[in-house]
């Protein structure tokens, strides 16, 4: 599935639609997929995934999020295999703005490590309940499969 282009070429956040429940830092507690159609949830990276997603006032935001215990070097330098890899172990990490739209969080893409979603809005949905913020994907096909699944992430208030 494709992400939605953006039209706009300037396109910013509104911070009058940002919701002061939403800006801060949150680190990430939990990452799970649940397959639409069997309803199954899986946690293909681990049980200790690590990261941060952070929403600033301004309408600014950045995330980056890895399976978590991370390898050292065997030597001073990462040899191009284990740099392969720990860059294989990077679950998502981009950079934009976002804006809300009810209980949406669209975050426009400037910066990725995904190169295809730079310029293209990415939807997510989110509930904020105390000190916690669960964000879930909009519907997308694993690429192993071809089934459908929705990403879930749960994030604890840092500040």
């Amino acid at each position: 599935m494709r992400p939605l282009l953006s039209v706009a070429a300037n396109w910013t956040a509104n911070p009058a639609e940002t919701p002061a429940s939403v800006v801060g830092t949150w680190q990430l507690i939990d990452y799970s997929q649940q397959f639409l159609d069997t309803k199954q949830i899986t946690r293909p990276f681990g049980d200790h995934p690590t990261g941060y997603i952070q929403y600033s006032p301004g309408g600014h935001m950045v995330v980056f999020l890895t399976t978590g215990n991370t390898p050292k070097p065997a030597a001073a330098m990462f040899s191009d295999a284990e740099r392969i890899a720990f860059y294989n172990r990077i679950i998502g990490g981009y950079a934009g703005t976002y804006r809300i739209e009810g209980n949406k969080v669209i975050h426009h893409i400037l910066a990725s490590w995904q190169p295809e979603w730079i310029g293209s809005d990415q939807t997510r949905f989110f509930e904020v309940n105390g000190k916690h913020l669960t964000i879930k994907t909009a519907p997308l096909k694993y690429t192993r499969t071809g089934q459908d699944i929705i990403g879930m992430l749960t994030f604890g208030r840092v500040e």
